[in-house]
């Protein structure tokens, strides 16, 4: 891991800042024995020392930005995942206004939008956690119940588009019978898509819910799981 590459970088740069001080101070004792040292002396080992320095600040500095950009992209994606469980995965179409089914229109395409963002995010995760971390174990799980939910918006949505746009046309046209007709039509597309979507949104919920316990866990640091996974990978276990 890039974690572990950095961590060590910085152990060594901080050895060869030893090394270069032992280096140093041991040709001049050999060399000069007891005189004092001259300026240009003192001003090279000053410069050496320095740029030793610098070395290690960048990075710890590379460190500090790598663990910045791991919270980052899993906070992204659980800010994404709560949206599509809260703005996605409960509304009500009934709720919609009465727009010609722009409403409807935009909801359509904020959900394609909204799976593709996750998507991205995912994979930021999988660029900065290993393959069996439970962190990205949980991410996938959640993205996936958001595509499955993103194939039933495609599959099914069309219907509830239809029948809405028909519904609201039999009940201007004040017509009882093609009112009747309509809203069996309207209910019935409303069914089969919530027949669909309701399971994968349970499944949501749950792979949301276990993914947050460990966003806490990271994040406060109470539970070192790298730690875990590189202790498992060792043991076999």
């Amino acid at each position: 891991m890039l974690e572990g590459i950095i961590s060590t970088a910085v152990v060594l740069g901080v050895g060869i800042l030893g090394f270069v001080l032992r280096g140093y101070f041991g040709s001049y004792m050999c060399e000069k024995g007891k005189n004092l040292a001259t300026k240009e002396d003192i001003a090279e080992i000053t410069t050496q020392i320095e740029n030793v320095k610098a070395s290690i600040q960048t990075l710890a500095q590379l460190k500090t930005d790598y663990e910045q950009q791991r919270r980052q992209w899993l906070l992204s994606f659980y800010d994404s995942s709560v949206e599509m469980l809260y703005q996605k995965l409960s509304v009500s179409f009934g709720d919609f206004p009465s727009d010609d089914g722009r409403s409807l229109f935009e909801f359509q395409q904020s959900f394609r939008v909204l799976a593709s963002s996750m998507l991205k995010e995912y994979q930021r995760i999988v660029l900065y956690f290993e393959h069996d971390h439970p962190l990205r174990v949980n991410a996938e799980k959640v993205l996936n119940a958001a595509l499955q939910a993103e194939s039933v918006v495609k599959t099914r949505f069309g219907g509830i588009k239809i029948t809405s746009l028909e519904e609201v046309a039999a009940f201007n046209s004040g017509e009882g019978q093609r009112i009747d007709e309509a809203v069996a039509k309207s209910n019935e597309a409303n069914k089969a898509y919530w027949d669909e979507m309701r399971p994968i949104a349970s499944t949501f919920r749950d792979a949301l819910r276990e993914y947050l316990i460990f966003v806490n866990q990271f994040l406060r640091k109470d539970t070192d799981i790298d730690s875990q996974i590189s202790q498992r990978s060792t043991t076999g276990t």
